[in-house]
């Protein structure tokens, strides 16, 4: 049986630093799965999208950062990462939404993904 595929989405509006640290505890928790992060920008207009791109290049991490191109609020920033999907095309099993604001655990979302299962 493979294992589940899964998209991780972060959502940033103006907490770029925040972000980035989330991003980094999400890297680490969904190491050995078959998992991908998104960083989407909700058009944050501080220059945060740039900055966590630029972040993101000279960490070498494995993370698309997005642009939303407007601000519609959590659900339609949240929705814009989920649309953009997987790099591969291929629909995710899971959604992880993660707060820019949360870092979690290093088993957390497989334990997640496990009870999922």
């Amino acid at each position: 049986m493979s294992k589940p595929r899964l998209l991780a989405v972060i959502l940033n509006y103006q907490t770029a630093e925040m972000t980035l640290r989330s991003a980094e505890a999400a890297l680490a928790a969904l190491k050995g799965m078959d998992a991908e992060l998104v960083i989407v920008d909700n058009d944050s207009a501080d220059g945060s999208y740039e900055w966590l791109g630029d972040r993101i290049a000279e960490n070498g991490w494995p993370v698309r950062v997005l642009q939303s191109g407007r601000n519609g609020g959590f659900g339609a920033g949240n929705n814009f990462g989920i649309k953009a999907g997987r790099s591969d095309g291929q629909p995710a099993d899971y959604v992880y939404i993660l707060n820019s604001d949360a870092f979690p655990a290093k088993q957390a979302v497989q334990r997640l993904v496990d009870y999922m299962q």
